[in-house]
């Protein structure tokens, strides 16, 4: 199984845009897939405990959408030159063996400035890494993401669509 994951809990953002054009790819070739937004987490993740015991709420999103997963999609933006805490609160508090050993990703970068989040995918990568999942080398930097769609909200950038492709192909056959 496949899981997206839009990597910020921020309501109407691009990241979310971005998650949906590419929800539509996956759709048309055909791919499963599950999408965990990281606004649907549970609002009582952050406790003082919780490393120790985490909540049945948060057990039911590893259940759900990180245990069952072979291989995760992460979308994200760029927050402060790297990417979003909650998605690192999420890694964090799961049972990374369970979760994450052994498993495969790709990564898309979402920004507003001319970067696309490079140094929040190397960021990732590095903690992905340590968690045992093999991230590829093939990650897509949306730079100035506001410009990518049209005034409809439709994504007019043919050239990142083909991309997207590529990606979606190359992690079905990882």
């Amino acid at each position: 199984m496949i899981t997206l994951i839009s990597g910020t809990n921020r309501t109407n953002s691009w990241t979310g845009k971005v998650v949906d054009v590419y929800k539509s790819r996956l759709r048309l070739k055909g791919v499963k897939f599950e999408s965990l937004d990281l606004r649907d987490l549970p609002l009582d993740i952050m406790k003082i405990d919780m490393y120790k015991k985490r909540s049945d709420k948060f057990l039911a999103v590893e259940n759900e959408f990180l245990i069952p997963a072979k291989k995760f999609i992460f979308i994200m933006p760029e927050y402060n030159g790297s990417y979003p805490g909650i998605l690192k609160l999420m890694l964090d508090i799961s049972d990374i063996e369970k979760c994450y050993f052994y498993k495969k990703a790709v990564l898309v970068g979402v920004s507003s400035g001319r970067a696309g989040n490079v140094r929040g995918m190397d960021d990732l990568t590095n903690v992905l890494n340590y968690l045992r999942i093999d991230v590829s080398y093939l990650k897509i930097p949306i730079s100035r993401v506001s410009e990518q769609f049209d005034e409809k909200g439709e994504f007019i950038s043919d050239e990142t669509i083909l991309l997207f492709d590529q990606q979606i192909n190359l992690l079905v056959n990882m």
